[in-house]
């Protein structure tokens, strides 16, 4: 949301919808800027992912392997380096996030509606 005035890009209902799915999938928000993260760029590394959400090597590492354990991201090691650790989204993780991009787009043309 904006200064006075301003209208946020996402309703209301869209936000709380949001944030129930997160909660039933017990996701973070820094896990979902994770994942969406990943999601632009196909294939990242740990450290890639820790520069863009602003977090340590370590902590991203931590946040990537509880996104492993919930069978959201799969890590395996990169062909052209064996230590290096590459990050990609599982389909589950796809069809979440392809779900919530949907409720967005239906939430807004639902207020455009409205508006109009």
């Amino acid at each position: 949301m904006g200064r006075q005035g301003e209208s946020s890009p996402f309703s209301a209902e869209f936000l709380l919808t949001a944030l129930h799915q997160l909660g039933r999938r017990e996701l973070t928000f820094t896990q979902l800027v994770a994942m969406h993260y990943v999601a632009e760029r196909g294939e990242t590394t740990i450290g890639e992912v820790a520069a863009a959400i602003g977090r340590s090597r370590a902590a991203t590492s931590r946040l990537v392997d509880d996104l492993v354990r919930a069978g959201l991201v799969a890590r395996e090691k990169a062909s052209d380096d064996g230590r290096v650790r590459r990050v990609r989204l599982t389909r589950i993780a796809r069809d979440f996030l392809a779900g919530l991009q949907k409720g967005h787009r239906e939430a807004g043309h639902a207020g455009a509606r409205r508006a109009g």
